[in-house]
């Protein structure tokens, strides 16, 4: 799989000319390069999408082997904490806001628990490090991006790292899957989040596939439950409920 850039949106400190954020950002650049298809071949060579017959739904490649070969390289290869557990601090001050008609200051509790990072590590400068790996839907990269800029604003993590598809990869996977090209629209709020008064850096590394095939020998990537690939497997069932009931309608008829 090929690494193609990083985006940082604030440098608060200038924690990116630290060896701390070189280190951690060289880890998961290898992790990455790392994601083979097939395995052992060096590359990630992937199928290209391909309209099934008599039907508007494409075979697509799935999510979860990305993933799942992702943070296998980062906890076997790289030595990383997965899953790791952060909070967010539901007791953390609110901002007053204002009610209306009335006027009156108010502060809006904190009842939702923002669960924990994909991974978790310190680096030797005393930096705290929080990456989300994001090939779930678009709105779950929204939530991964905003959690990561409330860990830094309060000071909870230093560094946060979101990896996300290019929009290339993007095209090439199930439906709706998160990408650059649908988060770009939001960097300008992201980059507003920075830490006023802390060190902090906010960062999205951009992936993508070495190489698209159209060998109908290479199986497409396996689907699982994260992401979309469930919506489009029940697209396709539902496309594939239309077109049979297309046949027996043309068959009645006909008889």
């Amino acid at each position: 799989m090929k690494w193609l850039r990083t985006l940082v949106l604030f440098n608060e400190g200038d924690i990116m000319s630290s060896e701390g954020w070189k280190a951690v950002h060289q880890s998961y650049k290898d992790a990455i390069e790392k994601i083979f298809h097939p395995i052992g071949s060096g590359a990630l060579t992937i199928r290209n999408k391909a309209r099934r017959p008599d039907s508007k739904v494409y075979d697509r490649n799935g999510v979860g082997y990305l993933r799942s070969h992702f943070l296998r390289n980062m906890m076997e290869i790289e030595g990383w904490k997965s899953e790791a557990d952060v909070n967010l601090g539901k007791n953390r001050q609110q901002p007053v806001i204002f009610l209306y008609p009335s006027g009156e200051a108010y502060q809006e509790p904190i009842v939702s628990n923002f669960g924990g990072f994909d991974f978790l590590t310190s680096t030797l400068d005393g930096h705290k490090v929080a990456i989300e790996w994001e090939t779930g839907n678009i709105s779950s990269s929204h939530r991964s991006m905003n959690k990561l800029a409330i860990a830094l604003k309060t000071g909870i993590i230093q560094i946060g790292v979101l990896i996300v598809p290019s929009r290339d990869l993007y095209a090439q996977l199930t439906d709706r899957i998160g990408n650059i090209a649908e988060l770009s629209g939001y960097l300008e709020m992201w980059e507003s989040l920075r830490p006023k008064d802390g060190r902090g850096l906010l960062a999205i590394s951009v992936v993508e596939h070495d190489a698209l095939s159209n060998d109908p020998s290479l199986p497409y990537l396996p689907t699982a439950s994260d992401g979309m690939s469930g919506h489009a497997k029940r697209k396709a069932a539902k496309s594939k409920t239309k077109t049979l009931t297309k046949v027996k309608s043309k068959i009645k008829g006909e008889n």
